[in-house]
């Protein structure tokens, strides 16, 4: 079985050799484990086409080199290729099926494509050969929230928190995805609780956004101003953040600001993705 291990090494040689193949220059003769390499540092470093064509290099070369169509199915997947994606995947798993990632890709795939007792089979999959696989059970909870199973999801919520924090990676997405469904049953001061919590130790913007539209409820405005701000600081593409602080702005009587966080919000709106339909066969 190939080794799934990916040393430092590794990522310098694919992260050189991606800076050295400039436009007009021959590739040098590579084996399929360097175009791999060279696949991996082309998807870090976001040339999602490249990457594609590098994971397909490695796998003429040596077609069971589970990696690469799992690679190949990274790279489809950023490039809206969905159903390329899906049976990349799908080869993977048959020549590695104790690789976790594989199943958890698959899993991501059939949430998003809001199929989500496939993805709960995957997700469990994933859970069943890496036991710690703390976003594995973060989407199982969402899967199993999205079917009506809200106290499994709570259950496996709680259990990626904890399981990321004793690896001292702790997961924004099980903090928000648990403090979501905490607001829904309306326990709003734990929720709080577990968002502050989250805001130390895994600041991330949706966790964030979500925290200032909980301090507004709470009418810490002043405080959820500044979270607000943090937010879109860091990611000023989240629509509900510039909603959340034009509201709270337009509460405060800071009337001109409110409109202009109300028109980014409108234009951060227009630049979402539309929903797709993702065409996955079985």
């Amino acid at each position: 079985m190939r080794s799934n291990k990916r040393p430092l090494f590794g990522y310098l040689f694919g992260f050189f050799l991606a800076v050295s193949l400039l436009p007009g220059q021959t590739s040098p003769a590579l084996d399929a484990p360097a175009w791999y390499r060279l696949g991996r540092s082309q998807l870090y470093q976001r040339q999602f086409e490249r990457a594609r064509t590098s994971a397909k290099r490695a796998i003429e070369l040596d077609a069971k080199f589970a990696d690469a169509w799992r690679l190949l199915g990274e790279a489809n997947l950023e490039l809206n290729d969905f159903e390329g994606a899906y049976r990349a995947w799908l080869s993977a798993n048959r020549l590695n099926p104790s690789d976790s990632r594989t199943a958890y890709f698959l899993g991501r795939l059939f949430y998003e494509a809001n199929t989500f007792n496939e993805a709960a089979a995957w997700f469990r999959e994933a859970l069943k050969l890496a036991p710690a696989h703390f976003s594995a059970m973060t989407y199982l909870g969402l899967s199993a929230e999205a079917m009506g199973f809200d106290e499994t999801a709570e259950q496996l919520y709680r259990r990626a928190i904890q399981e990321s924090k004793s690896q001292a990676k702790p997961f924004a997405w099980a903090f928000l995805s648990l403090a979501k469904l905490l607001r829904r049953h309306g326990q709003d001061t734990e929720a709080l609780s577990l968002l502050d919590e989250g805001e130390k130790i895994c600041p991330e913007p949706h966790l964030l956004t979500s925290l200032g539209q909980l301090l507004t409820a709470a009418n810490s405005n002043d405080r959820a101003e500044a979270v607000l701000r943090r937010a879109i600081q860091m990611d000023a593409s989240i629509s509900e953040a510039h909603y959340s602080l034009s509201r709270l702005l337009r509460a405060d009587g800071k009337l001109d600001e409110a409109t202009i966080e109300l028109e980014k919000f409108r234009k951060a709106k227009e630049s979402e993705p539309q929903n797709k339909v993702l065409a996955i066969r079985k």
